[in-house]
């Protein structure tokens, strides 16, 4: 997952874990370290800001008759 800002001056060094959402129970943690970055190679900013689809654009256009 994103680290809460991009905009890293520093490596960041946290713990990362799997939390199971029936029972709360946790996998061990493991060490993770987020990386400064010149730019977001990814586009995560840009995918948070996208507006997700609605119902109607689920299904595709229909062919001209």
């Amino acid at each position: 997952p994103p680290y809460r800002r991009l905009e890293l001056a520093q490596p960041v060094q946290v713990e990362v874990f799997l939390q199971r959402l029936t029972d709360s129970a946790r996998s061990q943690a493991r060490p993770f370290t987020y990386l400064p970055a010149e730019r977001d190679p990814y586009g995560i900013e840009a995918k948070r800001r996208k507006k997700p689809p609605g119902y109607m654009e689920h299904f595709a256009p229909l062919p001209p008759a």
